[in-house]
């Protein structure tokens, strides 16, 4: 099934590897699968494995959307919020918050400091890819 679906979105999709999408999260094996969804879109993935490299990467490159984990070693993802929020160069970039913390508080605090969508790990492949997709297309449209 998974092959199927997978090979139907490759098929019909345009690839467009100068849309980058980045990507901030410190367990490594989550951001595989992260890169594994970006690569799938079409897109090309940057990495950082905490919230000061990966606001350093998002000034630097302009991404098209930010995937961002909450928890992270130096931040929490409130914070990487608010300074990006800060930033000329990243105030209006799209961020996707995906975390294993699934309190109102959390989440509350994630869309008042400027999160766009917020996911709660686990997030199966599928439903990752179409959301990365949607929010990337919503941009360019």
């Amino acid at each position: 099934m998974f092959k199927y679906w997978w090979q139907k979105l490759t098929n019909t999709r345009k690839i467009d590897p100068s849309v980058k999408i980045l990507i901030i999260e410190d367990n490594h094996v989550d951001a595989k699968m992260f890169e594994k969804a970006v690569d799938i879109c079409g897109f090309t993935s940057l990495v950082a494995y905490d919230g000061h490299s990966g606001i350093d990467l998002a000034q630097n490159h302009m991404p098209r959307l930010i995937i961002l984990d909450y928890q992270l070693p130096d931040m929490n993802g409130a914070q990487v919020l608010k300074m990006l929020r800060s930033k000329k160069e990243t105030a209006t970039e799209p961020v996707m918050v995906l975390s294993v913390l699934d309190n109102s508080d959390v989440i509350i605090n994630s869309f008042e400091n400027g999160a766009d969508q917020y996911f709660k790990k686990p997030i199966d492949l599928k439903t990752l890819v179409k959301q990365i997709d949607l929010m990337v297309h919503k941009i360019c449209s």
